[in-house]
């Protein structure tokens, strides 16, 4: 870990605490003098993101199964979550930078991190509730306990 940031990444998705932890991490970025950098994670492949077709798939199911069409989805996606937070962060006086990161969003997320020296990371958290998160995990939980580098979990 770098002892000053540098860039502050900021995993968005569209939700109430992406959006609440992209408003905090623009303040800080100001603050610092850094730029930020929206991170949208989004899986590999269909069979990441669908599962394997059914037996007899029916052709709605196979969709976005073509490369081309997968690609289409993962950027309109990637363009509505990023315009939601731009739209939230407002002007600021620093670079926001966009990044789509493929695979599991914790992990892509960290692997991300992982090659971006003096990352901090602000990122929301769903709030799933206990039990749920306990047994299932999450995105916040996975980065706090895998990231190389300081993560603030917004609230």
């Amino acid at each position: 870990m770098t002892s000053s940031i540098q860039i502050i990444l900021v995993p968005v998705d569209s939700s109430k605490g992406a959006v609440q932890a992209a408003t905090y991490a623009a303040g800080l970025a100001e603050a610092l003098s850094v730029p930020l950098r929206l991170l949208f994670a989004f899986p590999k492949d269909p069979v990441e993101a669908f599962g394997i077709p059914t037996e007899a798939p029916r052709a709605k199911e196979l969709e976005y199964y073509a490369p081309e069409a997968f690609a289409r989805l993962r950027d309109v996606s990637a363009e509505k979550v990023f315009a939601s937070a731009r739209e939230a962060i407002g002007e600021i006086s620093v670079e926001i930078q966009e990044e789509i990161v493929s695979g599991p969003a914790g992990e892509a997320i960290v692997e991300h991190a992982e090659g971006s020296p003096g990352a901090m990371i602000v990122m929301g958290s769903r709030g799933m509730g206990s039990l749920r998160e306990m047994l299932l995990g999450s995105v916040s939980q996975r980065v706090l306990h895998h990231a190389p580098c300081p993560v603030t979990v917004v609230r």
